[in-house]
């Protein structure tokens, strides 16, 4: 097993992408952080992580608010003592809202970069530095497009990087 023991935040991980993820990290003997808006999808997927053996825990979180964020962080820490893995994976699509720049509402694009581009650097910020303190045994490992630009002393122009990828 790949990640025996390690401790790995999933973001968006009652869904799609998030929920593969954090089957697979569970399956790999990672003990899995499913961090996710919706209650119900969380903890349905813990719910399956379980029955498979894996050892899994549910946090509601929406990653746009900072004290959702710190409380993911602490919940973390003070069940399994570390992090090792944060996949960055929450995100809105908001369809319903979907048109051109010119026609979107001022809600709507709020919504997608407060989720999208703010709550990436949320849990950056908030999980990064638990990471780095366990950074002498080197299991730590900090997953998301564009990442490595925040951890180059890049802060200013990582929203920009990560809002401008393909």
């Amino acid at each position: 097993m790949r990640l025996n023991d390690k401790v790995a935040i999933v973001t968006g991980g009652g869904a799609g992408i998030g929920k593969a993820i954090a089957r697979r990290y569970a399956k790999e003997g990672a003990r899995v952080i499913v961090a996710e808006i919706l209650a119900e999808r969380g903890q349905a997927v813990v719910h399956a992580i379980r029955e498979q053996g894996g050892q899994a825990t549910f946090v509601q979180t929406d990653v746009s608010s900072e004290e959702q964020v710190g409380r993911l962080r602490d919940a973390t820490l003070e069940r399994f003592g570390r992090i090792d893995v944060l996949v960055n994976n929450a995100a809105v699509l908001l369809t319903h809202g979907d048109g051109r720049a010119h026609e979107l509402t001022s809600e709507t694009w709020e919504r997608t970069m407060n989720v999208n581009l703010r709550g990436y650097w949320l849990c950056a910020k908030y999980v990064v530095p638990a990471m780095l303190r366990q950074e002498a045994d080197a299991s730590s490992s900090w997953r998301h497009a564009r990442a490595s630009a925040a951890l180059r002393d890049w802060p200013r122009t990582a929203p920009a990087k990560a809002a401008s990828s393909p």
